[in-house]
């Protein structure tokens, strides 16, 4: 090794090359795989050093409810990879999306959603935020749907922040991330955006203008099914403020071997994406020639409203896409005839996963509320994962006919 090497990280601006090699440089062993610090405490030589640690005079670790040397490592990767400065992981997507929303609620002010998101957030809307007398407001984002003249009203009205996803969770809708920036930095309003379904590797809603965006690490992420972890990116001050109050307070605290098994699962992100896209764009296209299939929700098709919108802010269209069939009972029929997709309602494993969210995930809502949703009794998501082509072809295919 020459002189100077001795610590040195990699530098570049190559997705690929930080997914690898952005946890380096902090590992005196220079262990090629970033160490997995199973400890709940860490302890110091004498009280003085523990109080320059304490009031933030020197770096280090106190207890790992607030930080930990392996999780820590996964908030840098992810942070570089998104475009932010700051990144704070969590047990869950569920835990980054209750602590953002959390500290936005802080100004007192009406928080702003889409209409079409996770049903999980709406959840934690309806349940946790109202209850707690939270004005709550919801506007349709979507390119072909109400856009920013909702928005623009909503914002007029004052907000504390902005919340979106896209492409939606499941109905597959796209929100003009540039242009919602642009308003929410008009009015000085943060905006937050759920990047779960694309990946950092497709769309970075940060470099877009966004003010934080968050993940679920459970899914593209991780990518192997084996985990639960969430992730938030944004300024370094906003992070701090999240990591020191609502990350700890909350307590939902990734775990270091799941943080460690995340940053494993990212150093594949990109070529898994690759593969994702690939096989959920033929589907798509094997979905549309159907007789059987009303409509096909994938951002990656001409047909899709907001395919030239997704093709200017993804870098691919991704891994996720829904049918509409007849009915819930088509849905059924077709779900139970799949051999090698699974009926589960995750998604980003290697295994291809389909589910009616009629049924399940959003089986506690009204029909009525669904369709607000943009989700017909009908409506199946699949989240394409990495078998064979011709194997998802033909399972697809025999499917189709058992209709």
């Amino acid at each position: 090794m020459a002189d100077g090497e001795e610590g040195r990280e990699v530098e570049s601006e190559g997705f690929e090359t930080m997914a690898i090699h952005g946890s380096e440089g902090e590992d005196p062993h220079r262990a090629l795989t970033p160490p997995l610090y199973m400890t709940s405490t860490f302890t110091f030589p004498n009280v003085e050093e523990m109080g320059r640690v304490l009031s933030g005079e020197r770096p280090g670790y106190v207890y790992s409810r607030g930080s930990n040397p392996t999780v820590a490592s996964l908030e840098k990767v992810v942070a570089q990879l998104e475009g932010g400065e700051s990144g704070v992981a969590f047990a869950s997507g569920m835990g980054a999306i209750a602590a953002v929303l959390l500290h936005f609620a802080k100004s007192r002010r009406p928080l702003v959603f889409s209409r079409h998101i996770y049903t999980g957030t709406r959840h934690f809307v309806s349940e946790m935020l109202e209850p707690l007398g939270i004005p709550v407001r919801f506007v349709d984002l979507r390119v072909n749907g109400e856009g920013l003249s909702g928005l623009r009203s909503r914002l007029e009205e004052g907000a504390g922040g902005v919340f979106c996803e896209s492409p939606s969770n499941p109905s597959l809708d796209i929100v003009d991330i540039a242009a919602v920036s642009a308003l929410c930095r008009e009015y000085g309003v943060p905006l937050a955006v759920d990047n779960t379904f694309p990946s950092p590797a497709l769309q970075n809603p940060l470099r877009l203008g966004a003010t934080i965006v968050v993940h679920s690490a459970t899914k593209y992420l991780g990518g192997h099914g084996d985990l639960l972890g969430g992730v938030a990116v944004g300024s370094r001050e906003a992070m701090r403020q999240i990591a020191t109050v609502e990350g700890p307070l909350l307590g939902a605290t990734l775990s270091p071997m799941n943080g460690w098994l995340i940053l494993r699962g990212i150093k594949t992100l990109s070529l898994r994406m690759e593969a994702h896209t690939l096989r959920a764009g033929a589907l798509a296209k094997l979905f549309a020639e159907s007789s059987q299939v009303l409509e096909v929700r994938y951002p990656g098709l001409p047909s899709h409203p907001g395919y030239e919108t997704a093709r200017r802010q993804m870098a691919g269209a991704g891994g996720m896409l829904s049918v509409v069939f007849a009915g819930r009972e088509e849905a059924g029929r077709f779900m139970n005839a799949l051999r090698v997709v699974k009926i589960g309602v995750s998604l980003g494993d290697p295994a291809s996963l389909v589910e009616h969210p009629a049924r399940m995930s959003h089986r506690g809502y009204s029909r009525e509320e669904r369709e607000s949703m943009g989700i017909p009794e009908g409506l199946v998501r699949l989240s394409v994962g990495l078998e064979s082509l011709p194997d998802l072809q033909i399972d697809v295919e025999e499917a189709l006919r058992a209709l």
